[in-house]
């Protein structure tokens, strides 16, 4: 056998011996994201993404007002917000049409059970109307279950 012949033998060996490990890599990295994709995605909590900001309603800013109002909401499968109601408000008749407007901008990342999205109903947020606090407007509190 020439010379040739050996060092083309030993490099279709050497290709074949690559062509595999490349096969073990790949199958190991499936195999992998198959697990961590199935274990990340089994079970999420209902999280916030984002939505409009607070709006201090002008009339209540300029008397010095400051309240709270409680909504109650659903958030979809697609993570929007329905069906929001006021469960109580203080002081009563101010707050309440900002509160639900924000609270029907907000949008989330619907929560995930055994690696299904599934709908969070029933949540219920304080919306809290502070004077001084423009950062917290920001940012809305966190929902409750």
């Amino acid at each position: 056998m020439s010379a040739r012949m050996a060092a083309s033998r030993h490099l279709r060996r050497s290709q074949s011996g690559i062509v595999a490990d490349m096969f073990r890599i790949v199958l190991s990295i499936l195999a992998l994201l198959a697990f961590a994709g199935g274990c990340a995605s089994a079970a999420r909590p209902l999280q916030f993404v984002g939505g409009a900001d607070l709006v201090y309603p002008p009339q209540a800013k300029a008397a010095g007002i400051e309240g709270q109002v409680v909504v109650r909401y659903d958030v979809t499968v697609a993570g929007t917000v329905v069906n929001a109601v006021v469960e109580a408000a203080e002081p009563a008749g101010v707050f309440e049409a900002a509160a639900l407007a924000a609270v029907r901008s907000w949008r989330f990342k619907a929560p995930v059970e055994d690696g299904v999205l599934v709908a969070a109903p029933s949540r219920v947020s304080e919306v809290r109307f502070q004077l001084g606090d423009a950062d917290e407007y920001a940012r809305p509190p966190a929902p409750r279950p």
